[in-house]
């Protein structure tokens, strides 16, 4: 049984709930009944959709391409909505057999259209780099003009001033980074000039703590003897 059959006849299901609430059964039996004709609507206009692809197919003029393809997409914004209206109506539906009958169909009729998009749109893809093919083929194809050549040049010589205008600016950055080299060198010899004035002085504070170590080893030496010599109680260090 498909969606077509939905309000011409009850399912067993829907039967039973009659018996107990008549109401209730009403109410579900308009819904499904509205989901079914949704259904049929949408299903036509994939209908339409299949026919516009198989005219875009065939070789149509411009013209005629331009209008299919207004076509096509008015066709593809009224999917849409049906495609939101269904599915809206599908989730506010208590899940029941008839509801899972209607969810299968949606989804087939959904990829007939995920079908169709695709081969229109690849279509309509391929007949535009025909057409702009066929425009560079024509425009080289067509003689030059007095007009045209003067554009040409024109725009050669832009072409030829903007190159000369990068060359110069590259040159500036060569001699900016030059002279920035040339500086960093001199600040390298001014370095090694400090460090070598001034490594005389370090030498002679190296020397002067070798002697003041030497000597304070003397020093201690000759304390420890005279301390061995006097005793510990007659002398202190303070």
């Amino acid at each position: 049984m498909s969606f077509q059959d939905f309000g011409s006849r009850p399912t067993a299901k829907s039967s039973v709930v009659k018996a107990s609430s008549p109401s209730n059964s009403r109410t579900s039996n308009d819904s499904l009944s509205y989901i079914s004709e949704t259904l049929l609507q949408y299903q036509r206009n994939v209908g339409i959709l299949e026919k516009i692809l198989q005219s875009l197919t065939a070789n149509t003029k411009a013209l005629q391409q331009k209008e299919l393809e207004a076509q096509y997409r008015a066709q593809m914004d009224v999917l849409e909505q049906l495609q939101e209206k269904i599915m809206k109506l599908l989730q506010q539906q208590t899940q029941t057999t008839a509801v899972t009958k209607l969810q299968r169909d949606f989804e087939r009729v959904k990829q007939r259209v995920t079908v169709i998009e695709d081969g229109v749109e690849r279509i309509l893809k391929s007949q535009k780099q025909q057409l702009a093919n066929k425009s560079i083929l024509d425009n080289a194809a067509a003689p030059e003009t007095a007009e045209d050549s003067y554009q040409r040049m024109q725009l050669q010589m832009q072409k030829d001033r903007l190159a000369e205008e990068i060359m110069r600016e590259r040159e500036e950055e060569i001699r900016n980074i030059n002279r920035g080299m040339h500086q960093v060198n001199e600040i390298y010899k001014d370095l090694a000039h400090i460090v070598g004035s001034q490594q005389e002085q370090i030498d002679t504070i190296e020397n002067q703590m070798e002697e003041s170590k030497v000597n304070a080893e003397s020093g201690l030496k000759q304390v420890e003897r005279a301390n061995e010599k006097y005793g510990s109680g007659q002398c202190v260090i303070s």
